[in-house]
């Protein structure tokens, strides 16, 4: 199909017509006559063009389209250009008017409300950019778009797709990236939750029985320790308990476990037959070590960590990576079979955030 069925082409104006008009004695003028301009190139073509009023300061009800400056919008129609990497919540698309009634209609029925919720770290290791120094941000349930990231798998296999979803529901404009481990696990379960259900449908085996049956997790009964008065960024630091060496350490972010991920893939992909050992627990806590007794390179910290006596090293590993504050995802379970309860880590299955939606229950029949 010709472009010139989809792009009218401009009326050209002839010499004559150039020579009658007069000069614009203003800026507001001027626009003005440009508007009449595409009035009128509008009308040949049987196009309605919507009444953009002007003034010498503008109004704030005139509408700018298209790829302009946020400063030529701004003088145009005397309004303040949107803050710098500040978030647009407006669903709206380009469509129908049916289909922009419904999407309206989305928001108008409170599903897509933010909710405030108080991180497992109250904010203390935060200074405002990084996070919230208050511990406070606000997020949403998700909406079909979230779910096709995780449904790609080149976000999933990268580890970028929970932070492409942790970023667009979260109201504030934080990189999620930086949230600490504990946060951002907080910020999985509650999404889910709030997205889905708090029920969580997982099949479990008893490791005594070896039985496997089907259970349901409710997410709400997960208990949260939040950061205590008396933990701050002056305890991260410590003494070992055999050697007496000292060390300093920081928590782990969402960046950190894809640097130790990437780690773990590239192990897994030159692992040597012959015998190399895995080493990504090491790995692991030397990376989070800012130095022990001076010591500050990361290589040599493995090395050290490979010959200290393995007390120090579960001392450490326990210390650097268990804050005390965050999700329980201990979970205790109850062997319909045996009556037997034992208790299993939080399992994030496939389902997790694909669940199949329950069937509603259907009413009782009464006998006539």
């Amino acid at each position: 199909m010709a472009d010139d069925s989809f792009r009218p082409q401009k009326r050209q104006i002839s010499q004559e017509e150039v020579s009658q008009q007069e000069p614009p004695k203003n800026a507001a003028e001027e626009l003005d006559q440009m508007a009449e301009m595409r009035r009128r190139a509008a009308a040949e073509v049987g196009e309605d063009f919507p009444s953009q009023p002007s003034g010498p300061q503008g109004d704030n009800q005139g509408r700018v389209k298209g790829n302009i400056p946020e400063a030529f919008k701004k003088a145009v129609q005397g309004g303040a250009a949107p803050a710098q990497g500040a978030k647009k919540q407006d669903m709206r698309v380009t469509g129908s008017g049916k289909l922009e009634e419904l999407i309206a209609g989305i928001g108008a029925r409170g599903s897509m409300v933010f909710e405030r919720i108080e991180l497992p770290s109250k904010g203390k290791f935060y200074n405002g950019e990084d996070g919230p120094s208050d511990g406070v941000i606000h997020i949403r349930p998700m909406t079909g778009e979230e779910e096709e990231i995780l449904a790609t798998p080149r976000f999933v296999k990268k580890g970028q797709a929970i932070n492409m979803i942790f970023n667009r529901c979260m109201k504030e404009n934080y990189d999620s990236g930086n949230f600490l481990t504990q946060d951002r696990t907080y910020m999985l379960i509650y999404l889910r939750g709030i997205s889905y259900t708090p029920e969580y449908d997982v099949e479990v085996r008893d490791p005594e029985s070896d039985q496997t049956f089907a259970t349901t997790i409710n997410l709400n009964d997960l208990f949260v320790d939040y950061c205590k008065p008396e933990f701050g960024l002056e305890s991260l630091e410590d003494v070992l308990p055999v050697t007496g060496y000292r060390f300093r350490y920081r928590l782990a972010v969402g960046k950190d476990e894809q640097v130790i991920q990437d780690h773990r893939e590239r192990r897994a992909k030159n692992f040597d037959l012959s015998g190399q050992a895995d080493d990504t627990l090491i790995y692991r806590t030397a990376h989070l070590l800012e130095e022990v007794e001076g010591l500050s390179d990361k290589i040599e910290i493995q090395t050290l960590l490979k010959k200290l006596p393995i007390q120090d090293v579960a001392y450490l590993r326990t210390v650097v990576n268990e804050p005390p504050f965050g999700v329980d995802t201990k979970v205790s379970i109850t062997n319909p079979y045996s009556l037997r309860d034992f208790e299993i880590e939080l399992p994030l299955e496939s389902n997790f955030f694909f669940p199949r939606a329950r069937k509603k229950a259907t009413a009782s029949r009464t006998q006539a």
